[in-house]
């Protein structure tokens, strides 16, 4: 893989293939508010975590190129410590993130460790409001698909806590 760009070794997948998982939530709040709740690493770390684990550290250096790295304490039913490792493509205040998504230290799930996924989000004002739409493309698999379907959904309750 070319360190310079992780992502590369990836094609896009052909429409219609399932190999991406689509999210789509609206919360109460200007858009801005919810994109720093993407984009700054406390609130990210309130809301991006297992059900009952945590999220004690997340480095962010939000621009294009820039790397994140995310400490998540899975809960106790599978405990250990897990990495998600990324680097953003493309950032456009408050509008749009686009970020390679990979993790690291996943044994319970050991094929997680080769995909690096990428994930595009983008926050769309409703006047007030802000519908937040994920598509998490790469996931070759229904075993990948079904975890990180799961995995967002949980995630954006806890975020609707944080805005």
């Amino acid at each position: 893989m070319d360190p310079e760009r992780p992502w590369a070794k990836w094609a896009d997948p052909a429409p219609g293939t399932g190999a991406a998982v689509h999210v789509t939530r609206e919360f109460p709040v200007p858009r801005e508010e919810v994109f720093r709740a993407w984009t700054d690493p406390e609130l990210f770390r309130q809301w991006f975590r297992p059900g009952q684990g945590s999220t004690p550290s997340a480095e962010m250096d939000v621009r294009p190129g820039g790397e994140y790295r995310v400490t998540i304490e899975r809960p106790p039913e599978a405990p250990g410590t897990t990495y998600l490792v990324g680097t953003y493509l493309e950032v456009v205040p408050p509008e749009r993130l686009v970020y390679t998504f990979g993790w690291e230290g996943t044994p319970y799930l050991e094929q997680l460790e080769d995909v690096d996924s990428r994930v595009i989000v983008q926050f769309r004002d409703l006047g007030g409001s802000t519908e937040v739409s994920i598509t998490h493309e790469r996931l070759d698999t229904e075993e990948l698909r079904a975890f990180h379907r799961w995995g967002w959904a949980g995630a954006l309750e806890r975020l609707a806590d944080v805005v």
